[in-house]
């Protein structure tokens, strides 16, 4: 039975797979069953009771020259508080076409476009160059412990093939979350493909008085160097760079207004950063930063230690890094963006004149971090129509309050990645 893609949304949405818990697993056997209807072979790899990953192949028809296509997206979802909420955010509900439900715009969006641009591979019955692959995760929204990371070091059998998850990636183009919103300046849609990330860490530093005299009398001085490294910490310019895709945003954009959030995008793709997130302590003689920290890709551990230690040294404190993703930048030009780009501007009806692809450094973090080593080029996009949401409405209702999407965009995303797939995946003469 085919699906509307608003349908199918509506759907996924009503499936609650909120991350803590997760329990993703009544989702994945939903798509399995879709999956079943439509003879395609696919396996559940079970990470931890009631999640997992769902795997699902289209081989290529002979032995392939070109390396594979994987459509990617995670299934979970960030809480929601219902009363803050128009509409229940987890009952789909539907006004002036616009859906409203967690989900909508992350990602469960993205898993509808990229199964149905699979399915309708598929369904053509044509010769595949390349082996497709679509892929739905757990436990993004909490680091991807059950879900991508447990994929990429683990062994699944794909078509009597046996390999790790980080095998099956290796050299491949990837099509996941963290674009497809378009900006509009200069009176041109300018829609956006991340391309990029910033690498991502958490640091703390413990700041201990030196003379400390039990927690009711304390000496001061740890509460006073804890509260100057806070100062230093605001004060500081870290190093940065523009890389290539930077060079050609700005290039594109030159001369045209941008909105207040894009100017502030555009300076964080140039800069690293730190950031104090959190101030804890017992009492005045034990003092613990916490710090979000954002690297540029090419700036990896040992810059950021070189930081730390300088900053250590200064204030008598100790650090630690908790956790630590590396940066990454994809090609921002080749081939497989050449026919994202195209597949747009069929659907949009448009020439470059009018509207245009534009690959950028996303300051945020998912799934694509953990791909760096594996070769993969990664591309987050999923199309929706400029007059339904644009880059800095998305952002607002990512991870906000009465997340909604028109049911066109989910329609016209379905067709852009379906377009994009038949272009990538087919052999030339029936594209």
């Amino acid at each position: 039975m085919e699906r509307k893609p608003a349908d199918l949304l509506k759907d996924l949405v009503r499936i609650d797979t909120t991350n803590p818990p997760g329990k993703e697993r009544r989702l994945l056997d939903f798509l399995a069953g879709i999956l079943e209807e439509e003879a395609v072979a696919y396996t559940i790899q079970e990470t931890a009771p009631g999640r997992g990953n769902l795997l699902a192949w289209l081989p290529a028809d002979r032995e392939a020259k070109q390396p594979p296509l994987i459509l990617l997206s995670h299934i979970d979802v960030v809480g929601a508080q219902p009363e803050q909420w128009k509409f229940p955010p987890f009952a789909a509900c539907e006004e002036d076409g616009y859906i409203y439900g967690r989900g909508t715009v992350d990602t469960k969006q993205l898993t509808v476009m990229e199964l149905m641009a699979f399915l309708a591979l598929k369904r053509s019955g044509a010769k595949r160059r390349r082996t497709v692959y679509f892929l739905a995760t757990s436990d993004e929204e909490s680091g991807s412990a059950w879900g991508l990371r447990w994929f990429l070091e683990h062994e699944i059998t794909v078509g009597g093939r046996t390999v790790t998850g980080r095998q099956l990636f290796a050299d491949s183009d990837v099509i996941s979350e963290g674009g497809g919103f378009p900006i509009i300046a200069g009176g041109k849609e300018f829609y956006l493909c991340e391309s990029g990330q910033k690498g991502c860490a958490v640091v703390e530093f413990y700041v201990k008085a030196r003379h400390a005299k039990g927690p009711f009398f304390g000496s001061g001085d740890g509460m006073e160097r804890a509260m100057g490294l806070v100062g230093e910490i605001g004060r500081m310019q870290l190093e940065g760079r523009t890389l290539d895709t930077v060079k050609r945003f700005e290039d594109r954009l030159k001369g045209k207004e941008l909105s207040p959030m894009m100017g502030k995008i555009l300076s964080a793709m140039k800069h690293n950063s730190m950031t104090v997130t959190m101030i804890a302590g017992k009492n005045v003689n034990e003092v613990k930063l916490t710090c979000d920290v954002r690297l540029l890709p090419g700036f990896g551990r040992e810059y950021l230690e070189t930081i730390l230690k300088d900053l250590s040294r200064k204030w008598d404190c100790e650090y630690k890094i908790l956790s630590l993703a590396e940066g990454y930048e994809s090609n921002p030009e080749g081939e497989f963006l050449n026919i994202l780009e195209a597949a747009t501007l069929t659907e949009l009806g448009k020439t470059k004149e009018g509207a245009q692809l534009l690959p950028f450094v996303s300051m945020g973090s998912s799934d694509g971090h953990f791909l760096v080593g594996t070769g993969a080029r990664v591309y987050g996009y999923s199309p929706v129509y400029s007059w339904d949401m644009t880059f800095d409405s998305a952002v607002a209702m990512v991870h906000g309050v009465n997340e909604r999407i028109h049911r066109d965009s989910v329609d016209f995303g379905c067709r852009v990645l379906t377009e994009t797939v038949r272009r990538a995946a087919l052999e030339e003469e029936q594209r």
